[in-house]
């Protein structure tokens, strides 16, 4: 007699005519295997009760691989469970983390800039001031030496803003202080910036050599025509020849820049013409070891400017437009490698990884943001909301209530979340985005791209043999069950 079993909520059903195989990947526990094409169209359409109607072999195989379970077993508990502890990991971080704002003010005056107004004559503070800066040197030595949380074994410090180099001499003087406490204490250290790039001069890469920040963030929203009309300073001028001319001057080695492109249908069009232009400067792919790229979501209404409703994306739209992006990046680098004499590369899909579910600023009690009236904020993305501040710096002990604001969040419980079949592997963990009803979830790609993606990881690990017994594991290795 068969015990009681059902099939899993959580399986996918991929067909690859190509091979004349079904995978079939479970994502609660994270496993794929591989079973003839008439098998798997066969089991994708019973119903999660009818496990009776297969032989025992496969049965045994299916629930080796966790896509056969106990009829007793209600996955969903079992998936809150994992996001429970999950948070709890989160919180329990190590690592006493600062974005600091040193001036929420720019010299920029990008229309759709989710910052808001950074004119300093419109605000009620302009940058730190030396109190406050002595008083959040005092907040990091308090963290280390009579812990709040969990005990420090690193410093990671974001230099924010409005634009944070505007305030070099606060960059300067802070990282000095918390490098020599990471050397009296023994503590790892690590810095990086978000920066418009237009002040980051020879003399700048140097100062943040000094100031061990490595880690650079520049946005470049496409080609030079469709940057300039959106990235700008307050006369109207483009920024985009400044910011190129300061990458070209970025150290050999030292460094690693991510360049960001705030993404809708305009500027993906021109991304070819910004590769060739980085080429012709020698950026990348010539640097490619220093220099990446992000393409990043920019939805209609949410945080920031509006123009065309049509130029913006959907979740989906995005999603695939990110994939889009990276074969053209490939595409584009192998021409270069071609022409070089140089090796190829290839896109590979990474194999699916567990869900952390939540956000490790919000969630970590030594993760703050601070803006640049000294005010603690447990999101970098309200430091420009006086209403969304916490209390000052000069009072921060770690047991301030609201602190704990958006860790009330269950994402579990929110209906799209819950019955997405992708959930236990979703890369969707911002907190923010859904405690403030942002217009578009960053929904995971997983749950777009399944099919084509379970099919190229497939191409790229198996053989071919043994077609009936292959599974993908967790950690990228092919096994025979």
């Amino acid at each position: 007699m068969l015990p009681n079993l059902k099939l899993s909520y959580y399986n996918h059903f991929i067909p690859h005519k190509e091979r004349d195989i079904y995978i079939i990947y479970n994502s609660f526990s994270n496993a794929m295997m591989q079973v003839t094409y008439d098998l798997g169209h066969f089991i994708s359409k019973l119903n999660s009760m009818e496990v009776h109607y297969l032989d025992l072999e496969v049965i045994s195989l299916l629930r080796a691989n966790g896509m056969i379970i106990s009829s007793d077993v209600d996955e969903f508990i079992e998936v809150k469970r994992r996001a429970t502890s999950s948070r709890k990991e989160l919180t329990d971080s190590s690592t006493l983390f600062l974005c600091i704002s040193p001036t929420n003010s720019c010299n920029m005056k990008c229309p759709y800039c989710f910052q808001g107004d950074k004119n300093a004559k419109n605000r009620d503070t302009k940058y730190l001031s030396e109190e406050t800066i002595n008083n959040l040197k005092k907040l990091v030595l308090n963290a280390v030496e009579k812990p709040h949380a969990e005990k420090i074994q690193k410093i990671a410090i974001e230099w924010f803003g409005g634009e944070p180099l505007l305030k070099k001499n606060v960059i300067k003087e802070f990282s000095a202080f918390v490098l020599d406490i990471c050397e009296k204490y023994n503590l790892e250290f690590k810095a990086s910036i978000i920066t418009n790039a237009s002040l980051l001069d020879i003399k700048t890469w140097q100062l943040l050599a000094e100031c061990k920040v490595f880690h650079v963030q520049v946005t470049i929203d496409g080609q030079e025509d469709s940057h300039n009309q959106v990235r700008f300073y307050g006369n109207g001028k483009g920024s985009y020849d400044d910011i190129m001319n300061n990458l070209v001057n970025m150290p050999i080695d030292d460094f690693d820049v991510t360049i960001r492109i705030n993404g809708d249908k305009v500027v993906f069009q021109s991304i070819t013409k910004l590769f060739q232009d980085f080429e012709i400067r020698g950026l990348w792919p010539q640097r490619a070891r220093q220099i990446k790229f992000h393409w990043a979501p920019k939805f209609y209404n949410f945080l920031g400017h509006n123009q065309d409703k049509g130029m913006y994306y959907t979740s989906y739209e995005y999603q695939k437009s990110r994939q889009d992006f990276e074969f053209i990046r490939v595409a584009y680098f192998n021409e270069w490698a071609n022409r070089s004499g140089l090796a190829n590369k290839r896109l590979n899909f990474a194999y699916p990884s567990f869900a952390s579910f939540y956000c490790s600023t919000v969630e970590s009690p030594n993760s703050l943001s601070i803006d640049d009236g000294g005010y603690i904020h447990k999101c970098y993305n309200t430091v420009n909301s006086k209403d969304k501040r916490i209390e000052h710096v000069s009072d921060f002990d770690g047991k301030n209530p609201a602190l704990d604001l958006y860790k009330h969040f269950d994402k579990t419980s929110q209906a799209d979340c819950r019955t997405c079949k992708v959930l236990p592997i979703c890369d969707e963990d911002c907190n923010m985005r859904f405690v403030s009803n942002a217009e578009s979830k960053v929904c995971s790609p997983w749950k777009y791209f399944m099919e084509e993606r379970m099919r190229a990881i497939y191409d790229q690990n198996f053989s071919g043999n043994n077609v009936e017994k292959q599974l993908f594991s967790s950690n990228g290795e092919v096994k025979l069950a």
